[in-house]
């Protein structure tokens, strides 16, 4: 298997056409063609299901799809590590509490620094940082995590914890009472991979409920139209709780506190970041121990 196999399986797949895969790497769509039968034939399996639509990976070309994109990404830092200018990229998920705390203290130093490095930056709960971070779309996150709940290859650095409160609609049964932990097993969740439990394991662990039906949401207006039409509930640290509140939404009164929420970096400890990702990192990471130590 050679690099431009790969480049040409990651361009389809991403483009979800030969043609288009073909424009965007300036090459022929017989040359793609061609470069796709021979990878196939090598792997021997079949990677696409071609028709009128475009072309569909299988589940064969799903599998691949991860590692593959992982390569691609790599290579293009490559150009970024050995530069010697600043226009490397950086691509960040964030939480909504580094959002809101930690990235408006950081950026403009880092942009000052780096006025050339591109910067993507998107929403960064769990669930969706870690498939990013598999595929090397990612650099990093600053997450809500727990590093038990973190699977290899992946790592969690704790940078601090803050008390957590549960949101819902006005409307919910549960405001304007008096409720316990357990009264919030009857209803559904609206999270971003991080859960809550009834059962207290040891200081400090986070604690999953088991509720009816989790929702699973990866950006805040998904968790607030979730949070008004239903009667689900979320979890979301006290400092940012202004940040997914409003007019329609309200907070629990609960007889006893929920375990704090821990937030810090999630990376691959198999991979090593590139000199803008690292600065980034580290800005992030000093902001964190200044702002909330």
């Amino acid at each position: 298997m050679k690099y431009p196999q790969v480049l040409a399986f990651v361009s389809v797949a991403r483009l979800g056409s030969i043609r288009a895969a073909a424009r965007s790497m300036g090459v022929s769509q017989a040359a793609v063609t061609k470069t796709m039968r021979l990878l196939e034939e090598q792997l021997g399996v079949t990677l696409l299901a071609r028709g009128v639509g475009g072309a569909v990976l299988t589940a064969a070309g799903r599998a691949l799809l991860p590692r593959a994109t992982l390569i691609v990404e790599q290579m293009n830092l490559l150009e970024d590590d050995v530069s010697a200018d600043d226009c490397g990229r950086v691509a960040i998920g964030l939480s909504i509490m580094a959002s809101s705390r930690l990235l408006p203290l950081v950026l403009p130093d880092f942009i000052a620094q780096r006025p050339r490095s591109p910067l993507r930056i998107v929403d960064g709960a769990l669930a969706s940082v870690l498939p990013g971070l598999r595929d090397g779309t990612l650099d990093f996150g600053v997450c809500t995590a727990l590093a038990e709940s973190i699977p290899m290859p992946f790592q969690f650095e704790p940078w601090f914890r803050r008390p957590a409160i549960v949101i819902a609609r006005r409307t919910h049964p549960l405001v304007n009472r008096r409720c316990t932990l357990d009264d919030l097993t009857r209803f559904p969740w609206v999270s971003g991979g991080i859960r809550i439990t009834t059962q207290p394991s040891y200081i400090g662990a986070a604690r999953v409920i088991e509720g009816p039906q989790n929702i699973e949401s990866q950006n805040v207006v998904a968790t607030r139209a979730a949070l008004k039409c239903t009667n689900a509930l979320a979890v979301v640290s006290r400092d940012i709780a202004s940040e997914v509140e409003d007019v329609d939404l309200a907070a629990l009164d609960l007889d006893e506190p929920l375990p704090d929420l821990t937030e810090g970096l999630v990376t691959r400890s198999d991979l090593f970041l590139s000199p803008n990702a690292q600065l980034m990192m580290e800005m992030l990471r000093k902001q964190a121990f200044r702002s909330f130590a």
